[in-house]
């Protein structure tokens, strides 16, 4: 009736994870990578040099402020009549409060004060101006 020698032969009811931990393994590899690429605005403004640099915290209001004068609201460009609404909106709901100002160095100096009135006005508490790093000028 039945052969003792035949093995009894057990279901295989368990899943394999491994390739997926290997997907997931790649694709945080490759999202650490590219995120900040994609996180930096693609507007062209030109930073100035400054020896000191402050570590600025993350999630803030980014005003981005071209060489030919126009105004970019993150990503969005926008006159300056046109911004006090927005950014008050934005402020509004912020923890923080700061407002960094992105200027290009070519822009005029009254342009990036309007602007830094302007944001004072809508609410922010802090206001930051982006700049590159540079070498002292003794240490050259």
């Amino acid at each position: 009736m039945f052969d003792l020698n035949v093995k009894k032969r057990r279901i295989f009811t368990e899943i394999n994870i491994t390739p997926l931990t290997d997907v997931a393994l790649v694709l945080l590899i490759i999202f650490m990578i590219t995120a900040p690429m994609i996180i930096q605005s693609g507007i062209n403004v030109k930073l100035p040099g400054a020896v000191s640099n402050d570590v600025t915290p993350e999630k803030n209001i980014i005003l981005n402020i071209t060489a030919d004068g126009k105004v970019y609201l993150g990503n969005q460009e926008i006159t300056l009549k046109d911004l006090y609404l927005p950014l008050a909106a934005l402020l509004a709901v912020s923890q923080t409060k700061i407002v960094i100002i992105n200027a290009d160095t070519a822009v005029k100096h009254g342009v990036v004060i309007s602007v830094m009135d302007l944001a004072r006005q809508a609410g922010a508490v802090k206001l930051f101006e982006s700049t590159e790093r540079k070498q002292p000028e003794w240490k050259k």
